[in-house]
């Protein structure tokens, strides 16, 4: 399987999408309680880090076990992954200074457990929804002017564990400083898609550039997730 994944729209319930989770697990069992989430039906989309600054990031492997939950990759898994397959000591350093020091006291083999679970993450996803609208999924950025296709073909020939952000399109998606941002006025919709979720970078509120939906709204400390019904959210608030 390559690092592009595609959903059938869900024909039982509903999708939702959820920005940056950083091991506040609770945090998003309380948001997902207020929506009346139903896991015998529903699916959750989460934009990627999971872990990192949170005490509760080693739940990740409960959550990634759940039929009902999805994530693509974010730069945080990108971190940790990069410090089990290096074993460098300053690699490791780093990744803990950016909030991996949850897992400072794991040896490698526990480690591991991790890394088994995230290295396989995809970096993108498309998902189409009951009203036949196709939305795609991304961490951090997208370049002013893309197309969907360059996105999907880019990353489609990406193997399972290939994580390398080699190309610049990529290490946008993972890494994408939030310089888009402060130049909204110049950012075109994405090509070949209907609308795009991101996450990553910190907002005060969820923010739609052209047909591009910005999530992250910092819930580590502000205790608000991003959370959306993707269908409800295109129909009503763009």
């Amino acid at each position: 399987m390559s690092k592009f994944h595609t959903h059938n729209p869900n024909q039982a319930g509903r999708d939702f999408i959820c920005s940056d989770i950083h091991g506040h697990f609770s945090l998003l069992e309380d948001h997902l309680r207020q929506v009346q989430f139903d896991t015998t039906k529903d699916r959750l989309f989460c934009l990627g880090d999971l872990i990192d600054r949170g005490i509760e990031s080693p739940l990740v492997l409960d959550y990634l076990s759940k039929p009902w939950f999805y994530s693509i990759l974010g730069n945080h898994e990108l971190m940790l992954i990069d410090a089990f397959e290096s074993d460098d000591d300053q690699v490791k350093q780093q990744w803990y200074r950016w909030g991996g020091e949850w897992a400072s006291n794991l040896d490698r083999e526990e480690l591991g457990r991790y890394y088994e679970a995230l290295v396989g993450l995809p970096m993108a996803i498309e998902l189409d929804l009951i009203n036949g609208l196709t939305i795609g999924l991304v961490h951090a950025e997208l370049p002013l002017n893309c197309s969907w296709e360059d996105v999907a073909t880019t990353v489609s020939k990406k193997g399972r564990n290939d994580n390398r952000t080699s190309s610049s399109l990529i290490d946008g998606m993972l890494w994408g400083n939030g310089d888009i941002y402060h130049r909204a006025g110049h950012i075109k919709p994405v090509e070949d898609i209907d609308h795009v979720f991101h996450g990553h970078t910190i907002l005060s509120t969820i923010t739609t550039y052209a047909n591009r939906t910005f999530m992250d709204m910092g819930g580590y400390e502000t205790s608000s997730l991003g959370l959306l019904n993707p269908e409800y959210f295109l129909r009503n608030a763009v």
